[in-house]
């Protein structure tokens, strides 16, 4: 009976001994899961932040653009009514060389 009560305090230290490595064991299994999700969403936000700086390049070129654009085309309006304004000054005096 001794030796079954010896039996079974060693097997209770054994398992003691076991429960913390069990639990250290996952512990880190947990901070490994962890870092890996962490590396992941770092990787993507460092993606994420650089297609941003992309695009905020490219729409700053863009806006560049689109005020020459918006420039030139203002110009090229103000030509156009001028050269309409000689247009209709040319055929009123051609009208009223035919009416002489």
């Amino acid at each position: 009976m001794r030796s079954v009560q010896m039996v079974a305090a060693l097997i209770l230290a054994a398992a003691s001994i076991h429960a913390p490595a069990r639990d250290v064991s996952r512990e880190q299994s947990a901070v490994q899961f962890a870092r890996q999700e962490y590396e992941r969403a770092e990787a993507e936000h460092k993606a994420d932040a650089e297609r941003l700086a992309q695009t905020r390049k490219a729409m700053d070129a863009l806006k560049k653009q689109l005020d020459q654009e918006q420039k030139k085309a203002g110009l090229s309006e103000k030509a156009k009514q001028q050269a309409k304004a000689r247009l209709d000054q040319a055929e009123q005096a051609l009208d009223r060389a035919w009416k002489n």
